[in-house]
């Protein structure tokens, strides 16, 4: 029987092993890890003692012989977003890989514009074929100052309706798979614990790497997430969504136009919210005014940055634009805009007070496109305070600009036209037309085979630090938080060694009110004079970019975290609950800090150790050659003890990873 190989591409270490894992449980096999570069993983997907797969793992987009947003483009994508994970199945005597499934994974609360944050990573997979699954979270808590728990906070239903809407109009899967937070209260769980859709998404998964996709199973998470979307919709305490079985006739009209005609009909009317950090023009508030006369229409959630102007409507649209703009509108765009068809205008403010651009907006336009697909028309009207640079390009090359920037990116590449008019865009406001047409590739993605990384960087630091400090409780060792570049934060863990109880804090801030930073790594040891350890380290691709007395600021951080109660508090098989209480009956905890980072020439691990104020620090030696890794580590008195643990730990890689003590 030939093993069929696999390969995870994934944003970080993080995101491929909840690929592989999903693999493992898809299948209910065994994830056995083989002897490999630890840098890049080798692992086996065992059923009993037969071999059903092997699976690399390739943390860190880009850096291994192939672009995967290039890839995507020659095919048709729209953006340029990458994925958390893409599985894909390696095809040897051509020399290529195959993509089998992308699959997208966060803790975050989905609320507020994080909602859409992902959909541009959900429309560029569909777009040219590829199944896409968002494994993401429900119920979750918003916390107050002091970290005290406010409510919970919910997707507008809207949000994952529109995976269902673009399943349906690209004709691939791309759905979510809900599960119910840690932080969700009792009342919470219930409510939502018969439609999840974990164990539909797994079948989901299975079928498609056995290449035998199932319409009942896809159809069975089409059902949850419906289920999920009617329950979003009645926990809202204003009617401003659709409701009921008006979520199934809105999904079963088959094109754009007819999802447009029956909002017209239906006549529920749209009202914008507005922000108030940013300040606009006076002919943005007068193009506010004239839309608002329309009587726009809601495209299924009220206060949404997104409006249905009917076609019918579009003359006077035209006339009293082009009245309020005058000659600075070209007379193509004024014809363009009282063309007889259904309009959605998308709001997007898109630019902070400082001028940076704001990230989830990116998702906006790419989410109207889900929802209504490719015959509606899209306006975009821009009116955020971008910097006069990206107004020049935008005059000049908008093309150069969407390569260059992810939310005009975005903007450019899907919206039929672009009004922007902002106090920064001098001398007046600016309107694009844009080449709708965009070719796509059909049949299966496929690019030539990745190579090794040969080039070291932060991922890889990352990675060695996740390998060696997870999956052993045994040993006495425990991963609390580990955060690779591209990670969400989502929280950090305490166990309970005696008890086997899990301590959750979740939403983690940036900062400290005192100063302190926010961890890469956390992890947790059990020494045996039973005084519990947290190590907080920081890891980089250079030692230099470590700040001087860092390791102060990291033990601040944790410190004022942990004078907090936990969110979530995890008992041996009772799952999780919310925490009731003060604080855990968690003995002393001594905090100590670290850095991590390549190994360079004549490192002087005293000088870094002293200058940053840290406990211990790790400076990771890459060999592409000999494919194992030398770790120098350096430490004072007080993290003296950890070096029995990491050799221990070490002997786990076969002789893959080395120690050499300063």
């Amino acid at each position: 029987m030939t093993i069929r190989k696999l390969r995870i591409h994934g944003d970080n270490i993080i995101e491929c092993e909840r690929g592989l894992l999903l693999i493992g449980r898809a299948f209910s096999a065994s994830v056995v890890r083989k002897n490999s570069p630890p840098y890049m993983p080798l692992y086996e997907i065992q059923e009993g003692r037969e071999i059903i797969f092997t699976v690399e793992l390739l943390p860190g987009h880009g850096r291994w012989g192939v672009n995967l947003q290039d890839v995507f483009r020659s095919y048709g994508a729209p953006l340029r977003e990458s994925v958390d994970a893409l599985i894909t199945l390696i095809l040897e005597e051509r020399g290529q890989e195959e993509v089998l499934l992308a699959a997208e994974f966060s803790s975050a609360l989905p609320a507020g514009n994080n909602a859409w944050q992902r959909n541009g990573r959900a429309l560029g997979c569909a777009t040219i074929g590829i199944p896409y699954l968002y494994f993401t979270e429900v119920g979750g808590v918003e916390l107050g100052e002091d970290r005290v728990v406010k409510a919970p906070r919910f997707p507008n239903p809207i949000v994952p309706f529109s995976y269902l809407t673009a399943t349906k109009s690209y004709g691939v899967l791309c759905l979510p798979s809900y599960v119910v937070s840690p932080s969700a209260s009792k009342d919470i769980q219930a409510l939502f614990q018969e439609i999840t859709g974990e164990e539909d998404a797994l079948k989901v998964v299975r079928t498609i790497i056995e290449r035998n996709t199932s319409e009942i199973t896809v159809s069975k998470l089409s059902e949850k997430t419906l289920q999920l979307i009617q329950i979003l919709a009645n926990q809202r305490k204003r009617v401003d969504t659709l409701r009921g079985d008006e979520w199934k006739t809105f999904l079963n009209f088959k094109t754009g136009p007819d999802k447009a005609q029956w909002l017209e009909i239906n006549e529920k009317k749209w009202r914008r919210k507005k922000g108030s950090k940013v300040s606009t023009t006076s002919t943005f508030v007068q193009l506010e005014g004239i839309i608002f006369k329309l009587s726009p229409v809601s495209i299924g959630a009220n206060e949404f940055p997104i409006c249905l102007i009917p076609g019918k409507k579009r003359q006077t649209l035209a006339n009293q634009v082009s009245n309020l703009y005058g000659e600075i509108l070209d007379s193509r765009f004024v014809e363009w805009l009282a063309v007889e068809k259904p309009l959605l205008g998308i709001w997007i403010t898109g630019f902070k007070p400082r001028g940076d651009d704001s990230r989830p907006d990116r998702g906006l336009v790419p989410f109207a496109r889900m929802l209504f697909g490719e015959e509606v028309h899209i306006l975009t009207i821009v009116s955020g305070p971008a910097k006069s640079a990206m107004w020049q390009l935008l005059k000049e090359n908008p093309a150069q600009l969407a390569k260059q920037n992810g939310l005009w990116e975005a903007i450019i590449n899907l919206s039929n036209a672009v009004l922007a008019d902002s106090l920064t865009l001098e001398p007046h406001p600016l309107a694009l037309l844009q080449d709708s047409l965009r070719l796509r590739s059909n049949g299966p993605v496929k690019f030539s085979m990745a190579g090794p990384v040969t080039s070291f960087s932060e991922h890889d630091v990352d990675t060695i630090i996740h390998l060696l400090f997870s999956n052993d409780l045994e040993k006495g060792v425990f991963e609390a938080m580990c955060n690779p570049p591209g990670g969400d934060w989502s929280g950090l863990s305490i166990f309970d060694f005696k008890r086997g109880d899990e301590y959750r804090w979740t939403s983690l801030p940036r900062v400290s009110t005192i100063g302190g930073k926010r961890p890469d790594h956390v992890i947790q040891f059990e020494p045996d004079n039973g005084k519990l350890t947290l190590l907080a380290i920081e890891s980089k691709d250079s030692p230099l970019k470590l700040p001087i007395n860092l390791g102060r600021n990291l033990t601040k951080y944790m410190r004022e975290l942990l004078n907090s109660p936990p969110i979530a508090v995890r008992k041996p098989q009772l799952g999780w609950s919310l925490w009731v209480g003060e604080k855990p009956a968690i003995q002393e905890i001594q905090i100590l800090s670290g850095g991590a980072f390549c190994w360079q020439q004549n490192c002087n691990l005293e000088n870094y150790l002293q200058v940053g104020e840290f406990d211990i620090v790790l400076a990771v030696e890459f060999d592409s050659i000999k494919q194992w890794v030398l770790l120098h580590i350096k430490t004072n008195s007080r993290a003296v003890f950890l070096l029995d643990f990491i050799r221990n730990l070490a002997q786990r890689f076969d002789g893959r990873i080395e120690i050499q003590v300063h």
